[in-house]
């Protein structure tokens, strides 16, 4: 198990590659179901259970949605279990990093509003570096394209959690 931990931190400095972990459908799943249990507490901040739970699943599904078809295009269906293990791990690293920060930033009267801010822009700027190295091996593809299709990765999840949480919003019978 320390082993795995210390895949996905390597992973999150970009010392591992995809690659590096091993073809584990046992740990494939557990990275799935840590992404998605980080996916609920965090969203548990500003959401009801129900509602964390449905965009954990969402943005889980999602991710495998995405990641799925980004390899088949590319014609490498046979890296899914480690691609899917190393993002849903490096996602799951990020989150637990970034929960501290979304509490303090859910405090109105710190006086460290703008670092806090500061930082999660750097977080989420971190995920997308990470993302993008994982998919620039996973999907044998420059640096820069790896940027791209992880900021198509990252707008689509913010953009379809937005929109999901408008809905929730909406008085019934709108």
């Amino acid at each position: 198990m320390l082993r795995w931990i210390r895949f996905f931190i390597d992973l999150c400095l970009l010392k591992a590659a995809p690659q590096d972990a091993p073809q584990s459908l046992v740990m494939r799943n557990l990275s799935i179901l840590a992404f998605w249990s980080v996916g609920v507490v965090i969203t548990l901040f500003g959401q009801s259970l129900f509602q964390s739970v449905l965009l954990a699943t969402v943005q889980t599904a999602l991710l495998l949605f995405l990641t799925q078809l980004a390899l088949w295009i590319r014609k490498f269906p046979e890296r899914s279990v480690q691609t899917i293990t190393a993002l849903m791990g490096a996602e799951t690293v990020i989150t637990l990093v970034a929960i501290p920060v979304l509490v303090w930033l859910g405090d109105s009267q710190t006086s460290l509003q703008t670092l806090l801010n500061v930082i999660w822009v750097l977080l989420i700027v971190w995920e997308a570096v990470v993302t993008a190295h994982i998919l620039r091996h996973a999907l044998e593809l420059p640096f820069l394209a790896g940027v791209g299709i992880a900021m198509i990765f990252i707008y689509m999840s913010f953009a379809i959690t937005l929109r999901i949480m408008r809905v929730m919003a909406m008085p019934v019978g709108s």
